[in-house]
């Protein structure tokens, strides 16, 4: 009995050194740009730089850019939102973003604050990855992916939408040619004549056009504190 019950304790003892450790692994933020796996050159990190400075000082977003060389014993999603948690990003109003990059584990992880799940949905996040990041981390451009990703979503916020592509535009493209040549027949027939089979003149209405609206909204780096992620965003293998 005795026995046993020493047993039980030295496994809970050992599963909450092994979590303990988890979190004792995370690293403390040096700036908005943390290349602690030395992949990023000096130009695209003070660019990055520059980027989350113009993130905070115009729209209020904490901006955090991150490169690991694994998230083990974690997985890359996990070890994204303990350290977005952990760090604070984003501040009261929760209006942070974390990039994540995981060279070994060949994975790129984007975390969204509270405050701005509402703008950066996650299946926007995933597709500008796709489009704007994973094509150049597959061939090893770490530094110009992370970079391109920071100036996506700095104009996504900015309300300057990035141009996803679309798997349906040549259907769509169809579409409208079809529309555009229906019109100018209609058109034309109608000139041609004028009246119809009751004697009044049927003038062609305006078609509306839907219009969607768009969302959106000095110094060096003072630290963190305060923000949550919310679970949000996506992530890729490359």
């Amino acid at each position: 009995m005795q026995k046993a019950f020493k047993n039980r304790l030295l496994v809970v003892i050992l599963f909450l050194l092994a979590t303990a450790s988890c979190f004792a692994a995370l690293p403390r933020p040096v700036g908005y740009v943390n290349d602690f796996a030395n992949v990023i050159g000096r130009d695209h990190r003070r660019q990055m730089e520059d980027v989350a400075i113009a993130l905070r000082d115009e729209q209020g977003v904490e901006l955090a850019v991150v490169t690991i060389r694994t998230a083990a014993p974690l997985t890359p999603k996990d070890y994204a939102t303990q350290l977005f948690n952990e760090w604070g990003i984003g501040g009261p109003e929760d209006s942070g973003l974390l990039i994540l990059l995981s060279v070994d584990d060949r994975e790129i992880q984007v975390e969204v604050g509270y405050g701005l799940e509402g703008v950066l949905p996650d299946g926007k996040v995933g597709a500008i990855l796709d489009q704007a990041v994973v094509p150049h981390l597959a061939k090893g451009e770490y530094g110009q992916g992370l970079l391109a990703g920071a100036k996506v979503f700095k104009g996504e916020l900015a309300g300057e939408h990035y141009e996803l592509a679309r798997e349906d535009d040549d259907w769509l493209m169809a579409f409208i040619i079809f529309i555009l040549i229906a019109v100018i027949v209609t058109y034309l027939y109608r000139r041609q004549d004028p009246k119809g089979p009751g004697g009044t003149v049927h003038r062609p209405r305006p078609i509306h056009v839907p219009r969607f609206p768009h969302g959106g909204g000095g110094g060096g780096f003072g630290g963190f504190g305060g923000g949550r992620s919310g679970g949000g965003g996506a992530g890729r293998k490359f």
